[in-house]
């Protein structure tokens, strides 16, 4: 990133009029939250702190979209756990949050739809229940053999991806799932089809 060299109260002062919605109250308690200061210049501040304060403003501006692009990377394990907890409890109806990532475990539980771009192309548009309605997540082979639809070894046997027939309720493996739709697109697809 590459921020002015202001304190981010000077930047608040000097950008947030841009935003109608703009909540300084909202800023300086997610700041708080995670533990910036907003007296440092930005240009001094770590990429985690300075990627905490681009965050706290993205989302003191209420806006109606918000799109993040690799909001967690540069974040140590304590900022994402907070991360989460603040992404959490800005959900609103009247707000829709789209965050582009490669680190989808980061983020697993504030995933409602998981949209995927391949090749340049949108191949997988569906929520998280849907896909988890038509695919079985395990990380063994015991399903059909039949049924599979891909495998990867791990370091302590196979994750696979089978039909689920049984209306299984399970969690969805995103990043397995991206794997499976890079490796082998046609047939995962197909069957979310």
């Amino acid at each position: 990133m590459d921020l002015p060299s202001l304190t981010g109260n000077e930047f608040v002062r000097r950008t947030a009029h841009f935003y109608p919605k703009f909540d300084h109250t909202l800023f300086y308690k997610l700041l708080a939250e995670f533990d910036v200061s907003p007296d440092i210049n930005l240009k001094q501040l770590s990429f985690g702190q300075q990627k905490k304060v681009m965050i706290t403003f993205g989302l003191a501006t209420n806006t109606s979209l918000l799109i993040m692009d690799e909001p967690t990377n540069g974040l140590d394990i304590p900022s994402k756990v907070q991360f989460r907890k603040i992404m959490a409890s800005s959900i609103t109806e009247d707000r829709c949050m789209v965050i582009s990532t490669h680190q989808v475990r980061d983020l697993d539980s504030l995933i409602d739809t998981l949209l995927v771009l391949h090749k340049k192309e949108i191949v997988l548009n569906k929520s998280l229940d849907d896909i988890g309605d038509c695919l079985l997540f395990s990380s063994s082979a015991n399903a059909n053999k039949q049924e599979i639809l891909y495998t990867a070894q791990n370091s302590i046997g196979n994750n696979t991806i089978s039909i689920n027939n049984q209306q299984h309720n399970n969690k969805v493996d995103m990043e397995l799932l991206f794997n499976a739709i890079v490796d082998d697109e046609t047939t995962v697809i197909e069957t979310l089809k």
